[in-house]
């Protein structure tokens, strides 16, 4: 709803493009949710922030960013002036991105130990595979060797990792070269899905059954990883204290309605057959897992904050008011 009165407010975007493809945030980038008071300025589809070379987010003066959750973390550590919405736009469960030699003997988590891993970059992909084979299945992280693209944040611990001078290798590619003996990091190219899929000979899975694991973190630890979070500028904040609960529960609005608008007749939107029938039955098993907000997320967030502390990525461990806007710790 647009009034005489409404500031109008930028939501961008960082990240893979489209933007603002999540099933999650669609209704209010339609329109479909307004927000009384606010007019959303929204980014075109292949629009990039730029949050690394435009020096106004690191200053904390725009409006809204859908990005990565890997780079947020590490720049409220570092002074940038922005903060959070607990609103999870998109949630990345890890155990299917660990791939591993079928040759070197890797069989269990505990088998990494001693080997050489390529990751994409030390984004929140590779934060999250470290910190549970760590947590979850007790893999001593000091014996693993890694080699990775650099990152633009700085590590505070010491970690054995090498940044090769040849950056067009992707993780997969170093993997199926033999390079490696194991990759993680996020993977968006259908065509590296079917080449570590279609390989069976050299590469495997180290969780075969990521599924269920995903599946059983969730019910036995309340933990979805989160990827991407909404971003509010640092001066927009204090200037208007009031508009992150508001910005807040639109987003929370929006995904009731993608909820309800999945439930209905819509099956015919989705690539996949029966799409209604699997998110009733998800439901039915698993519960409301994309709810946004800090009471429904507090496990992932706490876990997340711990992996980036525990593995050097930030200075101190970060409080849930060092991250939150303060209007929003309530939710």
């Amino acid at each position: 709803m647009t009034t005489t009165n409404s500031i109008e407010v930028a939501l961008e975007a960082q990240g893979s493009q489209p933007n603002f493809r999540h099933d999650m945030i669609l209704p209010l980038v339609q329109g479909r949710v307004p927000i009384e008071g606010v007019s959303l300025k929204i980014a075109g589809p292949s629009d990039t922030a730029g949050i690394f070379e435009n020096p106004r987010f690191k200053n904390g003066e725009f409006g809204l960013l859908d990005t990565n959750i890997g780079d947020v973390i590490p720049a409220i550590d570092s002074g940038w002036d922005f903060v959070c919405l607990p609103v999870m736009i998109k949630r990345k469960p890890v155990y299917n991105y660990v791939w591993v030699r079928a040759d070197r003997g890797i069989n269990t988590p505990k088998d990494l130990e001693g080997k050489l891993i390529a990751a994409s970059s030390w984004g929140v992909v590779t934060t999250y595979t470290r910190g549970m084979l760590q947590r979850f299945h007790d893999v001593d992280l000091s014996k693993l060797r890694w080699t990775t693209n650099p990152s633009p944040w700085e590590l505070y611990k010491p970690v054995d990792v090498d940044y090769p001078t040849d950056r067009s290798k992707r993780q997969w590619d170093r993997l199926l070269d033999g390079d490696v003996d194991a990759c993680t990091g996020d993977i968006t190219d259908p065509k590296a899905w079917a080449a570590l899929e279609g390989n069976p000979g050299k590469v495997k899975r180290l969780f075969p059954d990521y599924r269920e694991m995903h599946r059983q973190l969730w019910k036995e630890h309340h933990v979805i990883t989160p990827s991407h979070i909404m971003v509010m500028g640092g001066k927009l904040n204090r200037e208007r204290p009031d508009l992150a609960r508001k910005f807040y529960d639109a987003f929370e609005r929006s995904r009731e309605v993608a909820y309800a608008d999945a439930e209905g007749d819509g099956t015919s939107y989705s690539l996949v057959m029966d799409a209604r029938e699997l998110v009733r039955e998800q439901l039915k098993d698993m519960g409301d897992i994309y709810k946004h907000g800090i009471t429904a997320n507090k496990n992932s967030i706490d876990m997340m904050l711990d992996f980036y502390y525990d593995h050097g990525q930030t200075k101190r461990r970060l409080s849930f008011e060092d991250v939150f806007a303060a209007t929003t710790l309530d939710t």
